[in-house]
């Protein structure tokens, strides 16, 4: 799942999120009928692209100002929670065609 359709599917209301006080969460695949378990970093990471970060250089930007860690370290860990969500949730075009 890519950003762009990350963000689609939180549009689309296929992707909820449910934020704890811990700031962890979950974020709800209503389609694809999971529930994903995320800490902190990989809830700012969604929130993130739900607040229009478009590109993986956004949500690095991001996860710097929220955590205060080094830039290389927030795209590649970014970049790998991203490559995850895709494995696990899959495209939304073939989520929406079953």
């Amino acid at each position: 799942m890519t950003i762009k359709r990350i963000h689609e599917a939180l549009a689309s209301g296929r992707l909820t999120i449910n934020a704890l006080d811990d700031g962890s969460g979950v974020v709800l695949d209503v389609d694809g009928e999971q529930m994903l378990t995320m800490n902190a970093t990989g809830l700012a990471i969604i929130q993130a692209i739900a607040d229009g970060a478009a590109d993986l250089e956004a949500v690095a930007d991001y996860l710097v100002e929220r955590f205060s860690v080094e830039r290389e370290l927030a795209l590649e860990q970014a970049g790998r929670f991203i490559t995850e969500v895709d494995d696990t949730v899959g495209p939304v075009a073939d989520m929406q065609a079953s």
